[in-house]
């Protein structure tokens, strides 16, 4: 019969023995070497933006709303004079580079920016939204009436 031992041990092979100087000497020195390449890399590329679109897409997301709940519609060029249930009036127009929206007279939201041209038409089954902004991109929608 065998006596149990309280300890173990294990042995060490040669070739671990750990970090040595040179190692971290020559890993340090190879991330030195390339961080100026990277900087160079990232101020070379081309970032495009989506936050035109975007912002757009979503100004049509409200104008449909806008349409959808309005008991009545009044499309002119540059405007839209939406009649609610209540008999409130909101009207939507260009304002310098933006698009507002106006209660009844009072203040303003503004639902979109760095618009340069607005222009609404109506149409027999709703409008036609048309929307060039600062940058020169043109979007279009078709808002139709659910009335």
């Amino acid at each position: 019969m065998r006596e149990m031992v309280n300890s173990v041990y294990t042995g060490i092979r040669k070739n671990e023995q750990g970090f040595t100087f040179i190692s971290i000497f020559l890993a340090v020195s190879i991330i030195f070497m390339t961080i100026p390449f990277t900087a160079y890399l990232t101020k070379t590329a081309d970032y495009t933006t989506n936050y035109d679109r975007l912002s757009v897409q979503q100004f049509f997301f409200f104008l449909r709303d806008e349409v959808i709940r309005a008991s009545d519609i009044i499309v002119e060029p540059t405007k839209i004079t939406l009649l609610q249930p209540d008999d409130s009036r909101v009207l939507l127009e260009q304002y310098d580079d933006l698009i507002i929206r106006q209660l009844d007279e009072e203040g303003f939201e503004v639902y979109l920016r760095n618009v340069r041209d607005v222009q609404f038409a109506p149409l027999s089954y709703g409008l036609h939204a048309s929307i060039t902004t600062t940058n020169g991109d043109q979007f279009e929608k078709i808002i139709v009436f659910y009335n």
